[in-house]
């Protein structure tokens, strides 16, 4: 039996059972209206106490809550329970009795099977109270559900269930979708539709409609709850780490652990599982993840492994690849046989000459990279296992070491693999040397040393051999056994003659190295040739005057590298035959007389071995011209050449040595003359062969005798063929050479100087004046200002005049003319470009200074002026020029300035341009508005779903926002509103003020910034704190929570996993520090939640952010607690009280322990001894204790965190 609801009766509590029958508990009430007794409901082994509400008769509420001081079973024996439907007599001497269970009915802690009362007698009165029979009223139409019901996950045959109360007999068609069903409420009027099957609706989300026809024709349509379905399966795909992506884990991924990697549904949980080791994660907003196995999970080698992708969405909905990872850790063995190179583990120079083989063995078909000093060969190992690695001639550096060889191969996977060993290289015979002085201190050997014979002596290392040889003899050398050997020569092994040798000493060491020695050896028993020649002394065996002057080289021929003396003019010298015995004596001239004569010359040669030999003859000496004389009168009897003469041109004559010839030269002009055979001579100046003009110069006679010697004479011969003075001072016209405009309009002056009184012709621009040079030669002609062309021009200019002989001058010259300025341009302006493409002078440009360019006539000078303010440009020889203005010169502000430029150029013209330039150095606008959020605090559901600031700069303008120590740059439109969306991953979980500041470039690039702030709100308020409940009839009519600031609104799940929040009623007890929440409907009247219901008790802070507890009370049909319920993610739930529920089974995994709450990854579990939490693959953490009850920490794969009530039992 159930109870219906609880009255006072003045001292009396009356409990009304929904059979109709009344239980009365007799003087439980005090004069003052206070309860003076406890009150305990008892059913399937649970005890809870109710607590009734105090006031007058009528109507009282009841709350319902777990024993504190007896848990949920009581230790005192006289606690009576009865199995039968008596209800017992009343108690003595304040026994403690318990109504029966079956008499109350009901199953479950919140089925309130019995009730007990302390102190009091209990009595029935059949048939009382309102609810024993009568009429009814007519049933209104309602659907039970309410919310969103969400369908999703991996269901085989997916259910929805609605239900409701109409009058008995009505027609109820229920429409979810494209999809209706239709039903009769039942003789009590209830009503339930399913849809699955074919009338389960597709995919989304559909509001339920509720038509209900009542038997007298009432027709009512209601509105459902929404129903959110979603039941296809993620996409997922696998990318790296795999064989089908032609992937091989290798020991270096290894080390760092088998990354598998891919792509899917962005929020779908991904698990891995390799050899039953799982890997978890949530794919990106990218669409992509990755996990990392750690080696120690996995063990390492050569094979390949089963790997299992499971990607589950937020519905539940899942898809599972299968795939292959492919491991191999083992790289290729691999051995050097350094022992066997070269035969004996030795190589030597013959060995190594030939080229040197390195063997060893690895796996088939590998390839093996072999390196010895330096070289390295890649060899692919045989299908035997062997590989040899060949190494040219050379490779090996000589001398004696142990050589180092390294073997490193990489398998397919990557694995490498090296080793290395030593070999032995002895390619030189060490410590070979060679002394001896044969031949004495010369090392020639004559033919006394000859008859002697000589010894070599040396050192080579022990054990070697030395053979010598030297011509045709062969000696074996003596070797001692430290290495010392001798080895002698005799003279008969000695060949007579003049030649040299070489001594030659071969060693062999014991490894087989061969090293030669050579010494050079010279031998000569034969006298020196000797020669004289003296028919090439002087080139023609004549020794003329210049010859004499030099040095005189007398030569023949000697035994190499014999020594001549050589007498010549008195002169002896020792002189040495060359290599090619040839021998100079090389004799002063100066020694030799003057004159025509034969000079005796002879050599002697004596050689090492002392043999003489003596050459002689004579040398013809010829060093003077003889008889040398010239005659002529060139420009008559004056001896000056005028204009007249210069055309006849003139004769020169004279003697000279038979035999010899003479030439003759004046200026640039060279006559040979014409010599007859008894030494006279003639040569004849043609008019064009004299040079015209006024100068002196000689005749200059050169003899030349057969001999060769030379003799010169000279006669000077003066000319002038030139007319007078002239010049022109064309550089002068003007004051400087150009006629400017001004100077044009004035008239000009040419000037320059003749001869005294000469008259001289001036032409300007083809214009002729004529002129007299006055006593000092000065002349000078006015042209006036109608007599110059104007423009920029180059005319000519000119002078000319007669002097006295007849004889015309002329002198040319160009003058410049200019009377403008050229190439005056303004460049554009080195500024900053504003938005519409104009140039501007912005706060940088201002605050910095910048610069003016443009182009004008070199040697001009520049002027600009901007906004009043001037500075001179620097002009560049190209006629480039550039003005500069300093920092701040241009006041700030905005508006349009004159820019001018004036011009002078190098002829003095003056010119100018003018323009105007913008001047902005302020940014307008920059603000932010306000507030961010409603309540200007952003929370943490506002920060997930994304927080966006606006403001308003300068059209135009960039801005961005500096906050969190990260810059965002901000979206501005063409009227100048700014915003910035910040990421809930970027907003800091914490209280308080972050500091934000907000900068602007505008179109000008003036930059301006503004500081704020923002307040966040992003730590969830404490869970709220389940008192009791109080249960009326088959439902729940209102629950108790401890009182606190923070708003608190409750939801209840019924049986379907649907969801709906709860209208309440609000009634706070100070004096508990609790508040009763009261169930209402629609019309604000009590409306119990129905058995089966679960309860989602949520706190709310000042922020908005809310945290959520879940409370379990007793199942209907199950004690199985659905926590997987999809319709829960709209919750943060942190606490799960199983205190109210009956023998609740509770199963956790990490993924739902995460999913729960977005606030934490920790989740606190309330209940008592028969509550079963499964928490499969948590390990323990420890304990803690909470408000004075222990509680035991579990950890749940590598994020979640379980804190579970000691008394409940926890499977792991």
């Amino acid at each position: 039996m159930e109870i219906q609801g609880y009255a006072r009766d003045g001292s009396n509590l009356v409990i009304n059972l929904a059979d109709g029958r009344v239980v009365v508990l007799e003087g439980y009430y005090s004069a003052t209206g206070a309860p003076v007794s406890r009150l305990f409901i008892s059913a399937d082994g649970y005890l809870n106490e109710v607590t009734v509400s105090e006031g007058g008769d009528g109507p009282v509420y009841a709350q319902y809550g777990p024993t504190e001081q007896w848990a949920k079973w009581s230790p005192d024996e006289e606690l009576i329970f009865l199995g039968g439907n008596e209800i017992t007599a009343p108690a003595e001497d304040d026994e403690v009795s318990m109504l029966g269970a079956a008499l109350l009915g009901g199953g479950g802690l919140l089925g309130l099977g019995g009730v007990g009362a302390a102190g009091v007698a209990a009595a029935v009165v059949a048939g009382g109270g309102d609810s024993g029979g009568g009429g009814r009223g007519r049933i209104e139409p309602t659907v039970n559900e309410d919310g969103t019901i969400t369908i999703g996950g991996d269901q085989e045959n997916p259910k929805i269930t609605i239900t409701g109360d109409a009058e008995p007999g009505s027609d109820v068609d229920v429409t979810i979708g494209d999809k209706t069903v239709t039903t009769e409420a039942d003789e009590d009027g209830k009503w339930q539709v399913d849809f699955e099957g074919e009338t389960f609706p597709e995919d989304g989300e559909h509001e339920v409609v509720v038509v209900v026809k009542e038997p007298d024709g009432t027709e009512t349509t209601l509105e459902g709850p929404v129903v959110v379905i979603d039941t296809t399966p993620p996409e997922v795909v696998i990318e790296d780490g795999v064989v089908s992506t032609d992937d091989i884990v290798n020991a270096e991924d290894y080390e760092d652990g088998i990354e598998i990697s891919g792509s899917g549904e962005p929020g779908a949980e991904i698990s891995v599982v390799v050899e039953g080791v799982t890997e978890t994660t949530v794919i990106g907003e990218d669409g992509q993840w990755q996990v990392v196995f750690d080696p120690a999970d996995i063990p390492g080698g050569e094979r390949e492994v089963e790997v299992v992708i499971t990607a589950t969405d937020g519905f539940g909905n899942s898809t599972v690849v299968t795939d292959v990872v492919a491991i191999d850790t083992v790289p290729h063995p691999i051995v050097i046989n350094s022992g066997e190179v070269g035969g004996d583990g030795v190589v030597n120079l013959v060995e190594e000459a030939a080229g040197v083989a390195i063997t060893g063995t690895s796996t088939p078909g590998a390839t093996v990279t072999v390196t010895v000093e330096g070289v390295s060969r890649e060899v692919v190992v045989g299908e035997d296992g062997t590989w040899t690695a060949e190494f040219d001639p050379g490779t090996l550096p000589g001398g004696q070491y142990e050589a180092e060889v390294t073997a490193t191969t990489v398998d397919a996977a990557g694995n490498a693999s090296s080793t290395s060993g030593t070999f032995r290289v002895d390619t030189e015979v060490r410590d070979f040397g060679m002394t001896g002085t044969p031949g004495g201190a010369d090392g020639v050997i004559n033919a006394v040393e000859q008859g002697d014979g000589f010894t070599m002596s040396g050192t080579v290392e022990p054990g070697s051999t030395v053979r010598l040889s030297f011509g045709d003899a062969v000696v074996d050398a003596v070797v001692a056994a430290d290495g010392r050997w001798t080895a002698t020569f005799t003279g008969a092994q000695i060949a007579a003659g003049t030649y040299t040798g070489d001594i030659v000493a071969v060693a062999t060491d014991a490894a087989g190295n061969v090293s030669e020695l050579r010494q050079a050896v010279s031998v000569d028993t034969e006298a020196n040739d000797l020669s004289i020649t003296t028919d090439t002394v002087g080139g023609d065996g004549t020794v003329n005057l210049v010859e004499a002057g030099g040095q005189v080289a007398i030569t023949g021929s000697a035994t190499p590298g014999a020594t001549v003396t050589v007498s010549f003019a008195g002169v002896t010298q020792d002189v040495v035959a060359n290599a090619s015995g040839t021998w100079v004596a090389n004799v002063a001239g100066s020694a030799l007389a003057a004159g025509t004569y034969d000079a005796p010359v002879t050599a002697i040669s004596v050689d090492a071995a002392g043999n003489r030999a003596d050459v002689s003859g004579t040398v013809h000496v010829d060093t003077e011209v003889r008889d040398f004389g010239m005659t002529g009168t060139p420009g008559g009897a004056d001896g000056v050449i005028n204009a007249a003469e210069q055309g006849d041109g003139f004769t020169m004559s004279g003697t000279v040595e038979p035999g010899s010839t003479v030439r003759l030269s004046f200026g640039d002009a060279v006559v040979d003359a014409v010599v007859a055979a008894d030494g006279r001579w003639t040569a004849t100046f043609t008019g064009a062969q004299i040079a015209a003009g006024t100068f002196t110069g000689d005749i200059v006679a050169v003899a030349t005798d057969a001999a060769g010697n030379v003799s010169e004479l000279r006669q000077a011969v003066s000319v002038d063929t030139e007319a007078g003075l002239l010049t022109l001072n064309a550089g002068a016209i003007g004051g400087d050479g150009v006629i400017n405009g001004a100077e044009a309009d004035a008239g000009v002056l040419v000037t320059g100087t003749a001869d005294a009184g000469a008259t001289v012709v001036v032409s300007l621009d083809g214009v002729e004046h004529t002129v007299q040079a006055d006593a000092t030669g000065r002349w000078q002609s006015r042209y006036e200002s109608a007599e110059i062309t104007r423009g920029t021009h180059v005319p000519e200019v000119n002078a000319r005049t007669v002097d006295a002989a007849g004889n015309p001058t002329e002198v040319e010259a160009t003058v410049r003319v200019d009377t403008q300025v050229d190439n005056l341009s303004l460049s554009d302006l080195n500024l900053a470009i504003g938005a519409d493409g104009r140039d501007v002078i912005n706060n940088d440009v201002a605050t910095g200074g910048f610069s003016v360019t443009g182009t004008i006539e070199p040697g001009s000078r520049v002027f600009v002026t901007i906004d009043g303010v001037q500075h001179e440009a620097q002009v560049a020889a190209d006629g480039n020029w550039v003005a500069n203005f300093g920092p701040n010169e241009i006041a700030p502000g905005e508006r349009d300035v004159a820019l001018r430029v004036d011009v002078t150029d190098p002829a003095g013209n003056i010119a100018f341009l003018t323009d105007t330039v913008r001047v902005d150095t302020l940014v307008n606008e920059l603000s932010q508005d306000g507030p961010v959020t409603p309540d200007n605090i952003i929370n943490i559901s506002e920060a997930a779903a994304g927080v966006t600031l606006t403001g308003q700069v300068e059209p135009g303008s960039s801005a961005e926002v500096r906050l969190f120590g990260r810059t965002y740059q901000a979206v501005v439109d063409a009227n100048g509103n700014w915003s910035v969306t910040l990421p809930n991953g970027d907003i800091p979980r914490q209280d308080g003020q972050a500091a934000m500041v907000v900068s602007a470039t505008d179109g000008a690039g003036n930059t301006h910034e503004i500081t704020g702030s923002l307040t966040l709100d992003m730590v969830a308020p404490e869970t709220p704190g389940i008192v009791g409940y109080f249960r009326q009839g088959d439902g729940y009519r209102n629950a108790t929570v401890e009182t606190s600031a923070d708003d608190v609104s409750i939801h209840q799940v019924d049986t379907g996993g649907n969801v709906r929040e709860l209208a309440l009623g609000e009634q706070a007890n100070q004096f508990t520090g609790e508040t009763d929440y009261f169930f209402l409907d629609g019309a604000g009247r009590l409306s119990p939640v129905s058995d089966g219901s679960q309860l989602v008790v949520t706190s709310t802070d000042a922020g908005g952010n809310t945290a959520s507890t879940y409370v379990v009370l007793d199942e209907t049909s199950t004690s199985v607690v659905n926590i997987a319920n999809p319709n829960l993610s709209a919750f943060d739930i942190e606490t799960i009280d199983l205190r109210f529920g009956d023998q609740a089974q509770l199963s956790l995994t990490e993924a739902q322990v995460l999913a729960l709450s977005g606030n934490s990854d920790t989740v606190l579990v309330q209940g008592g001894a028969d509550d079963r939490v499964t928490l499969s693959g948590a390990e323990a953490a420890g304990s803690t204790v909470i408000d004075g009850q222990t509680y035991d920490i579990y950890t749940l794969g590598t994020e979640a965190r379980i804190v579970v009530d000691e008394d409940i039992q926890v499977v792991t």
